[in-house]
């Protein structure tokens, strides 16, 4: 019993370096893995993250996806999610030009994640990405928009006004 005690005082240091090392994939990774997973939909091409569950369970965090799910069944919405919610991701901008993608701030659960990118008609838009590192993997649990006039409002916001 002593030896197996002592083995483990010995190899601990060594787990917590490891655990430590493991390389976790960034918040800002997650964010631009999901413009690429959206661009059908940014391009008017397909639905996106938004029409395929696989891809929303993959890239949102669990609690927001009871949120979206309610809205749904709230509006009585079987084919797709409500206009509000058909792209989040470029705040409904007419074309998405120059994104760029930088770290605000991370813990080890949590992440803010800033995405900016031109509209095509030259304003500037900018998200706020609030991550959660849920089930081995950044996920989104919220969305800050900056809006043109200065105001913001958030995705979790627009689906308790509806």
């Amino acid at each position: 019993m002593k030896r197996i005690l002592v083995a483990v005082a010995c190899l601990l240091p060594f787990a917590l370096a490891a655990e430590a090392g493991i390389n976790r994939h960034s918040p800002e990774s997650a964010v631009k893995a999901i413009y690429a997973a959206d661009r059908a939909a940014i391009e008017d091409r397909g639905d996106g993250v938004m029409g395929d569950n696989m891809l929303r369970a993959r890239f949102f965090s669990r609690s927001l996806l009871r949120s979206i799910a309610a809205e749904e069944i709230i509006a009585g919405v079987r084919d797709g999610p409500p206009a509000d919610l058909r792209d989040p991701f470029s705040d409904h901008a007419p074309h998405l030009v120059a994104l760029s993608v930088a770290p605000i701030s991370e813990t080890r659960d949590g992440a803010k994640v800033l995405a900016e990118f031109a509209r095509g008609d030259g304003a500037r838009e900018r998200l706020t990405y609030a991550m959660l590192f849920e089930r081995g993997e950044w996920r989104i649990d919220d969305i800050t928009y900056a809006t043109l006039d200065g105001a913001s409002h958030t995705l979790r916001g627009m689906l308790a006004a509806n």
